[in-house]
């Protein structure tokens, strides 16, 4: 057995891979270590595609950084059988991980993380991408996209990139035109609502940086959680943040307004292409569609002392 760390330099508030290297070191392991860190976008594909690809041992790959490398580094696993992913979160969303009954710290241990079992899951597919935890569509797709430039700014940190963005893109990105089919049964606007705010095809039951959106999904139920919100108003929006927040939302009398099914296939149609949003990675397409793989990929969980 190979134990493989993906490091990304980039992810967190600052640095952590020299801290990250330190922990590896002092870990006792079975089988060969290698670390590698990225140095740009598709690093973690490509890195864990030509390590499982060249060997007949099963790896046990850890992806230290946020969802973002999270995602890359399943993408090159996805397929091969003598793998299983650990997500290891030093990033600054660290969405995934929250779903299971363990603390972050948990998932942050490497020694609980080399001893862990491995887990089962679905996965997410969108014209050959593949998400683990959430794809979406609308307004937290426009954050997303400004938040990455506002980062270039001086003194502009992941976090506060993130914040300013929300602020800006409630008076300029609430609106949008694309119409989502669950089952291919459109699902139309509530009365009253003439645009989409947003949509979630979830396997997992948080994103957004801990919106739990979807609190009734299970990674293992064969299905996508579907959630969308209509184009409310600033003071609708307002009272939606703390149910949202703690995933109370979900038949919440001041949230009669919101939709949630399960579904099989889920597609977005528009006249123009969509935003779509696979687990933080952001991507430009024609009429999407996504499905639900069962049981397609193999997770690390953290050993259980408790």
């Amino acid at each position: 057995m190979k134990h493989l760390f993906i490091l990304n330099a980039f992810a967190g508030k600052k640095s952590s891979v020299d801290e990250l290297k330190a922990k590896i070191e002092k870990l006792s392991l079975s089988g060969e270590c290698i670390v590698e860190t990225t140095k740009g976008r598709g690093d973690a594909t490509r890195i864990v595609k030509e390590y499982i690809s060249n060997t007949d041992d099963f790896v046990r790959v850890y992806a230290c950084g946020g969802d973002g490398t999270a995602n890359e580094a399943m993408t090159g696993m996805v397929g091969l059988s003598n793998c299983a992913l650990g997500v290891v979160p030093v990033g600054t969303g660290n969405d995934f991980v929250k779903s299971f009954n363990y603390s972050m710290d948990d998932f942050r241990d490497l020694e609980k993380m080399t001893n862990g079992r491995t887990f089962t899951i679905d996965l997410l597919e969108c014209q050959g991408n593949y998400a683990m935890n959430s794809i979406s569509a609308g307004y937290d797709c426009a954050v997303a996209k400004l938040a990455q430039k506002i980062k270039r700014f001086p003194l502009m940190t992941g976090p506060a990139a993130y914040k300013v963005a929300v602020i800006l893109c409630l008076f300029t990105k609430r609106k949008h035109s694309f119409k989502p089919f669950a089952d291919d049964e459109e699902i139309k606007l509530p009365s009253g609502y003439k645009t989409q705010m947003m949509c979630v095809a979830a396997n997992g039951k948080f994103y957004g940086g801990g919106f739990k959106a979807t609190p009734l999904a299970q990674f293992q139920d064969g299905n996508i959680d579907f959630l969308s919100v209509p184009t409310v108003s600033l003071w609708q929006f307002a009272q939606l943040i703390v149910p949202f927040t703690k995933g109370e939302h979900i038949g919440h009398k001041k949230a009669q307004f919101i939709t949630h099914k399960k579904c099989k296939k889920l597609q977005f149609k528009d006249e123009k292409n969509i935003d779509i949003g696979l687990d933080g990675e952001m991507y430009n397409l024609k009429d999407p569609v996504v499905t639900v793989i069962p049981q397609a990929f193999k997770v690390i969980i953290p050993e259980n002392d408790r």
